[in-house]
């Protein structure tokens, strides 16, 4: 591939793939602490399915965060903000067995690799999709591939790279983190007639989040009142979520301002702050109007047009 097309983070982390059944797919296996992969992976080959808790798969910025929220919501029967990290159950990160004793089920796991990577057991539960359109997702992962490459000491990688020197990356180089977007929106929308999936788009549960939110409800069946539904759609909009979820994150480091000078408990407040601006950006519809030049969305368009797997989205932009 020439160099142009080499994704910056391109590889894997760890120098194993996640290959599915026939071999034809690989995916980068990715940890922030490449040590531990070797436990993630046994317990993944090991593990039975639980028939109580559902999977979440989703490529990196189509919303995980809020669709995995409003889940949990849904499974706990409550609009209070989980007070677990979405981590703790993320299978690609945290050894499953761990997770199985300290969060017991039902619960949500969630997954940024497309499912036919995953061993057989994480095929067989239901299994909601959300996909976003892909110029914002291009636009978002841009963004928080920076800020990945700062945490990993990577920084050197993204320093002289633009946006549109970016995008030909993400539009081409399936070795890639989580290998390349459309990939994964082309096999898990392959999967959309599958009784135990449900494929959610992330412009639908903007515009329309009672509906989806409703949508979701019957799929999981977890039969929750139209009270409780609209309760969910409030919490979980964008500015009241990122709000809530800095402050209970601040609630979880309360005695560490207690027991910290004004200098360290504002250090600590913009740390967290922070975080909560990388994970929740904008959450936006259609932000790559604001990034896109008009020869790099004729360039995406063009690469649209001939990917074959996606005429049959309806993508909103």
């Amino acid at each position: 591939m020439e160099n142009s097309k080499r994704h910056p983070m391109a590889g894997s982390i760890t120098g194993e793939y996640f290959v599915s059944d026939d071999g034809s797919v690989r995916v980068p296996a990715l940890m922030t602490r490449p040590a531990a992969f070797p436990k993630v992976r046994e317990d993944l080959v090991a593990y039975t399915w639980n028939d109580s808790d559902f999977l979440l798969a989703s490529y990196p910025k189509n919303g995980t965060n809020f669709i995995w929220e409003i889940m949990t919501m849904l499974v706990k029967g409550s609009a209070n903000y989980a007070n677990i990290v979405k981590g703790a159950l993320m299978i690609d990160i945290f050894p499953i067995g761990e997770s199985s004793q300290l969060f017991p089920s039902p619960r949500v796991l969630n997954t940024h690799y497309r499912t036919d990577v995953l061993p057989q057991e994480f095929r067989k539960g239901k299994t909601v999709a959300i996909l976003r359109n892909p110029k914002d997702v291009c636009v978002s992962w841009y963004y928080d591939m920076k800020n990945l490459a700062s945490i990993n000491s990577q920084s050197h990688l993204f320093e002289d790279m633009n946006f549109s020197q970016y995008l030909p990356r993400f539009l081409h180089d399936k070795d890639a983190p989580y290998g390349t977007y459309f990939d994964f929106v082309e096999y898990m929308w392959s999967l959309r007639n599958n009784s135990n999936i449900l494929i959610v788009f992330y412009e639908d549960l903007k515009l329309d989040p009672l509906a989806t939110i409703q949508k979701l409800n019957e799929f999981m069946e977890t039969n929750r009142s139209i009270d409780l539904i609209q309760q969910i759609a409030e919490a979980t909009s964008f500015d009241k979520m990122k709000e809530g979820k800095l402050l209970l994150s601040l609630s979880k480091d309360l005695i560490k301002l207690e027991h910290a000078d004004n200098e360290k408990g504002h250090s600590l407040l913009k740390q967290l702050k922070t975080r909560m601006g990388h994970i929740y950006r904008k959450g936006g519809i259609g932000d790559w109007k604001n990034h896109f030049t008009v020869a790099a969305n004729k360039k995406f368009d063009d690469f649209l047009r001939q990917w074959e797997g996606g005429k049959s989205i309806p993508f909103k932009y």
